[in-house]
């Protein structure tokens, strides 16, 4: 009828968030012609400091996750990686659970949480498949394991129905990766979506009703040491060899530090 809105233009934020991911995706024949190792495999390189740690100011995704933990309660970490995100919580938790697909994170997040003298447990596999390997939590966190997660709604409501306090997720307002996005175009004539990935996943958790709240923090700019080490960090998620490196150089060298915003979105738990 004249006047009435066009009901099938409307989009769910889920449905959004998992079109903008398959639009950032790199195309499957760039990853088949890598002659790189796999870009996820560099386990050393996600290994918790503590004295590092203990430098950098307090975000809030750590004070929301703190708040809502009572003293010797217990913390699932999903995408634990070296286990930065729950670890900061150190001395307040009497068990982490950290929950990642890779063997050699997990070894790290085990090796660092005795270090810290913390209890943990290790699941292997992804979320929310492993959610029934998991026992209920006071506090679940996840810090910046969502970029690839094309469904959301299932991951954030498995998170959900583990914590029993709260869920704090912490997430950049755009892909960490995205500073790389002039680097797409020149190695391969890519133009990557632009888009916030803090506020679309705030949609798809508002979509869900769970009560979201946010908090954003503005880190002052920081540019990378530009090592051998680095230049071949990002060539790998590039997906580029070797013979690029002096063009990925160059442009890591000429590039104005930029301010970094997180963002932690929290919620109450519902287990």
């Amino acid at each position: 009828m004249p006047g009435m809105p066009d009901q099938r233009s409307a989009v769910r934020p889920a449905d959004r968030w998992r079109d903008l991911l398959q639009r950032s995706a790199v195309p499957q024949e760039i990853i088949d012609a890598s002659p790189e190792p796999d870009a996820t495999l560099e386990p050393e390189r996600f290994r918790w400091n503590p004295e590092e740690d203990a430098r950098q100011p307090v975000r809030p995704s750590r004070r929301r996750a703190l708040e809502a933990l009572p003293q010797g309660g217990t913390v699932l970490d999903v995408g634990v990686g070296g286990g930065a995100s729950s670890l900061g919580l150190v001395p307040k938790p009497g068990l982490i659970v950290g929950v990642d697909p890779l063997p050699g994170m997990l070894a790290s997040f085990q090796a660092s949480a005795a270090e810290a003298g913390v209890a943990c447990e290790a699941v292997l596999g992804t979320w929310p498949e492993a959610v029934e390997r998991v026992e209920p939590v006071d506090v679940a966190v996840c810090h910046h394991a969502i970029y690839r997660v094309e469904e959301l709604e299932d991951f954030l409501a498995a998170m959900t129905a583990t914590a029993r306090r709260r869920v704090v997720v912490e997430i950049s307002d755009r892909s960490p990766l995205a500073a790389l996005d002039p680097l797409w175009k020149a190695l391969y004539g890519i133009e990557r979506p632009v888009w916030s990935v803090a506020d679309e996943a705030e949609a798809v958790l508002h979509a869900m009703g769970v009560g979201v709240e946010r908090e954003d923090m503005v880190l002052p700019p920081r540019a990378p040491e530009v090592t051998p080490d680095y230049v071949t960090f990002c060539r790998r998620r590039l997906y580029a060899g070797p013979e690029r490196d002096p063009e990925i150089e160059a442009f890591l060298r000429a590039r104005e530090p930029q301010e970094h915003k997180v963002v932690a979105l929290f919620w109450p738990g519902m287990a």
